[in-house]
């Protein structure tokens, strides 16, 4: 039951954390238009990372074979 619990919190936690990010972002001052720019180069700066690093992975994976 507790992990239930725990598990149903950390979905709800992650969940409203970008709309909260945002609203404190705006909040705090910082331009909307601005804002969006630079979470989309954060999303993008993490894609290409996994991206990136999935490739190595399976590279290594062929490598050992």
């Amino acid at each position: 039951m507790r992990d239930e619990i725990i598990s149903t919190a950390a979905s709800a936690a992650a969940k409203a954390a970008p709309p909260v990010t945002v609203a404190g972002a705006v909040a705090a001052g910082a331009s909307l238009d601005r804002l969006v720019v630079v979470l989309t180069v954060i999303y993008l700066v993490g894609q290409i990372s996994y991206l990136a690093w999935r490739w190595v992975r399976e590279w290594r994976q062929r490598a050992e074979a």
